[in-house]
């Protein structure tokens, strides 16, 4: 497996498993409970969610955050006790697309971006 396939997967189940722990704050995130990686891959979850909300309410022309982190909610964060089903992540992303009036595309790029902000704060 590549590097970047890699990390693509690391982002995408710390979110999963931040959304099953129900999304603590830094400071509800205990070490000896979860472990240290564990922990890390959360209060980077967490990071990433407070930078984008700072980014949203600042108002910043141009910010999709708010977009951002709706898009990770639906399609990474939705029924995250479940399994991913084969191209699921893709109906997901096609559904926000729909229901947000935006091409596929720019779903795929919002979550990359949220996934590079999670890489940057876990490292």
């Amino acid at each position: 497996m590549s590097g970047k396939k890699r990390d693509r997967d690391r982002a995408t189940e710390a979110f999963r498993r931040w959304a099953r722990a129900g999304c603590p704050t830094p400071e509800q995130i205990r070490e000896e409970k979860a472990g240290h990686e564990v922990a890390e891959d959360f209060r980077a979850c967490a990071a990433v969610f407070a930078a984008l909300e700072r980014e949203r309410r600042r108002g910043r022309e141009n910010s999709a955050a708010g977009e951002i982190m709706i898009a990770v909610r639906e399609v990474y964060m939705e029924e995250p006790f479940r399994r991913l089903r084969w191209q699921e992540v893709s109906l997901r992303v096609r559904a926000v697309s729909t229901e947000h009036y935006v091409s596929e595309r720019q779903v795929y790029n919002w979550l990359a971006r949220a996934r590079r902000m999670w890489l940057m704060y876990r490292e």
